[in-house]
């Protein structure tokens, strides 16, 4: 196994209704820079990487704790930049690539409230990365959680040109699995651009949720909230997008949980179009206000 060249733990409780971190550990290259609190006792915390990215070998582990009627919003400083692996011979003597890896926990208790938005993953030319998330719930919590992924440095001509990218994310509500998400992506053993695959699209993101509030009639009501907001306006520059630009859907998991999926063709869009369904959520299902996060 790899060593772990990064390590981010932290421990979340309430008191008089305020969230506080009750405990923290950070090993180089991450740490947590700030913690600060907003509106409705809500504490924001950023995480700060103080390297150029993750580099071929490295493993990052994050392990986050949500204690009861906690309140948390955690975010990163700037993209998570994978970088070119370096190849090393295998055991049958052909070249393989050196793994990097990212592991994440959360573990949410009752009443917990948790919203996990970290910038878009950028894969570099030759890049292969592993990562794996693992979510327990418990009855009453509630997750927010987004990704993006981008194929490259496009300005540089880097389309999917990275050697490996798989992704995991595995939910637990009360012990038992209600969601399990597998992708692997290899683009030179794989017909990206075919039917049932990316297609001219390059970037994708996603949003999850995962609450006993999530239902058949809310998952409509999103649906209709996202064709609205592609067909009219961008989230927050109300500039017209033309539909063909992204490409949508709204699907639910096993048990409590929903989750928007997002193709293509520039960040901007996709991240404009996740935190309008974020910030809808929050208002429609939490009834919380817009929350403003700055960087």
């Amino acid at each position: 196994m790899p060593n772990v060249t990064g390590r981010v733990s932290a421990a979340f409780v309430e008191a008089n209704g305020q969230t506080r971190l009750s405990d923290r550990f950070h090993a180089y290259p991450l740490k947590i820079a700030k913690a600060f609190p907003f509106e409705g006792g809500q504490l924001g915390v950023y995480v700060m990487d103080a390297s150029p990215g993750i580099m071929s070998g490295d493993h990052y582990e994050l392990d986050w704790r949500f204690g009861e009627q906690t309140n948390v919003f955690i975010t990163n400083q700037s993209y998570t930049k994978v970088h070119p692996s370096r190849a090393e011979a295998g055991a049958a003597g052909e070249t393989m690539p050196v793994l990097s890896r990212q592991k994440q926990t959360l573990r949410l208790q009752r009443g917990s409230y948790v919203e996990y938005m970290p910038e878009p993953l950028m894969l570099y030319k030759d890049a292969a990365f592993l990562s794996s998330t693992e979510v327990h719930l418990e009855p009453g919590s509630a997750l927010l959680m987004s990704d993006v992924v981008c194929p490259g440095r496009t300005q540089r001509g880097e389309v999917f040109q990275y050697d490996r990218f798989q992704n995991k994310l595995s939910v637990f509500y009360s012990g038992e699995l209600i969601y399990s998400g597998r992708q692997r992506i290899e683009p030179a053993r794989q017909r990206l651009g075919g039917i049932g695959s990316w297609g001219a699209y390059t970037h994708s993101g996603t949003l999850y949720l995962f609450s006993d509030l999530a239902d058949a009639a809310l998952a409509e009501r999103l649906r209709e909230f996202i064709q609205l907001e592609v067909r009219d306006n961008t989230a927050q520059a109300h500039m017209p997008m033309p539909a063909e630009r992204l490409y949508t859907g709204v699907s639910r998991t096993y048990k409590h949980g929903l989750v928007l999926s997002i193709l293509g063709h520039k960040v901007y869009e996709i991240q404009r179009l996740l935190d309008a369904a974020w910030q809808w959520l929050r208002r429609e299902l939490f009834d919380k206000p817009p929350l403003l996060v700055r960087k």
